[in-house]
């Protein structure tokens, strides 16, 4: 085999040499000022088209992201299902589409107060055997069930700790802040509502409450926080939460509900 370049190079001698045929000389500037034309022009249409699948994606996010906050003034969740329906359906031809679609249509559910549409939405799909990061949103989704509908929050913070602890997002990942927030907040409901909260609970409801560009996330921190504030009797912040909630969710009825 270490011949080979030897052998390719006296092929190309010796055929130069009897066919009576020249070698190849170096390209003119023409010609090379020519192909360097060619590279430049296909190098800047792949920017452009890069650029305008980026725009596009993130013009689609944000509207996506609009009409689930518009479909939370609905006074069901059919509005919700629907959008989640149309954005996420298409998905479904990707590897775990579908278990994505069916967690966000469980969480429609559960902030209506439907534990038991929400579960029926769980079991629609077979989450074993599926990466931890897939398997971590049932458990969230059902630790969720139990905080809002059904007032277990021992519960439902066991399960969201475990969720959190099956994400394994490094903070230098695009997108790992965000993909964490879900978790994290329920983490520090569970903590609220369990009464073994600390300053870093809140500090984490606070945070995601105000970047967050998800209404679920902010809407579900802005609950936890009404909790929090309302148990240190901190009555005006409480009350910025409440209309927060009336305003943004005013049919979700687990939202408007202060645990005893």
């Amino acid at each position: 085999m270490k011949l080979w370049p030897f052998l390719i190079a006296a092929y190309a001698i010796f055929y130069f040499m009897f066919s009576g045929r020249k070698p190849p000389g170096p390209p003119s500037s023409e010609a090379l000022g020519r192909a360097g034309s060619q590279v430049g022009s296909v190098l800047l249409f792949g920017v452009l088209l890069l650029a305008g699948l980026m725009a596009f994606a993130f013009w689609k996010a944000r509207s996506a992201r609009r009409r689930s906050t518009v479909a939370f003034l609905h006074p069901d969740p059919s509005a919700l299902l629907a959008v989640y329906q149309q954005v996420l359906a298409p998905s479904n031809r990707l590897p775990d589409g579908a278990y994505y679609l069916a967690n966000s249509r469980a969480l429609a559910y559960a902030f209506y107060g439907d534990a038991a549409s929400a579960r029926r939405e769980l079991s629609s799909v077979d989450w074993a055997g599926r990466p931890p990061i897939v398997r971590a949103m049932e458990r969230a989704s059902e630790g969720t069930i139990l905080m809002l509908c059904e007032n277990a929050p021992a519960q439902g913070l066991a399960l969201a700790k475990e969720a959190l602890s099956m994400i394994d997002l490094p903070s230098s990942v695009i997108g790992s802040v965000q993909g964490r927030a879900s978790f994290e907040v329920c983490v520090s409901i569970g903590e609220v509502l369990t009464g073994t909260a600390n300053p870093a609970s809140l500090q984490v409801l606070e945070q995601h409450h105000e970047k967050t560009p998800l209404a679920m996330v902010r809407l579900l921190s802005a609950w936890g926080l009404r909790v929090a504030y309302t148990r240190a009797g901190d009555t005006a912040r409480a009350e910025a939460m409440r209309e927060v909630l009336q305003r943004e969710a005013p049919h979700c009825a687990p939202l408007h509900r202060i645990p005893g």
